[in-house]
This record gives C-alpha cells, sequence and structure tokens, in this order.
C-alpha cells in the first residue's frame, strides 16, 4: 500500500516465483492453468484475531493489530470456495 513494490512484482514473489522453484505450471493467470486465486478488498479494515485462523500455529505477532485488505472470495481450480 506504500508503494514499496508493485502489485505486480507483489503477485511474482508470492504465487510466479515459488510456482518456478517447486516446477509447477502455476502462479499465472494463463489459459490452461489453474485457476487458484483470492480477491481482496484493499480498502476492507479488520483485526487480526488468532481465534479465528485456520493456521495450524495457533499464534501470530499480529494478534491484536488493524490491518488493510481482507479476503472476499477465494477459488481453487476455477471454482469458489
Amino acid at each position: 500500500r506504500d508503494g514499496t513494490i508493485s502489485i505486480g512484482r507483489l503477485f511474482e514473489l508470492l504465487s510466479t516465483n515459488p510456482a518456478k522453484i517447486l516446477g509447477v505450471d502455476a502462479g499465472l493467470l494463463r489459459s490452461g492453468y489453474e485457476a487458484d486465486f483470492i480477491l481482496i478488498d484493499e480498502d476492507s479494515p479488520w483485526q487480526v484475531d488468532t481465534r479465528k485462523m485456520a493456521a495450524a500455529a495457533g499464534n501470530t505477532p499480529f494478534d491484536g493489530l488493524p490491518v488493510q485488505g481482507r479476503v472476499t472470495a477465494i477459488y481453487k481450480g476455477g471454482r469458489a470456495c
């Protein structure tokens, strides 16, 4: 949000590069690739709450902190989850 990296670079770091490292045909929105993605409302504020997280560790240093940007939909294989 502060312009340190572009949204394109963020996508590379979180999706394209890991797919390359793992050697899988993923990480890009391209015909023939699995459509795994999330939609985010970047202006929606919320507060981190570890009790509502699905992570196995059950903890985060961000618990209780306000953040900006909330997931609104998740798609796996092109289908809404």
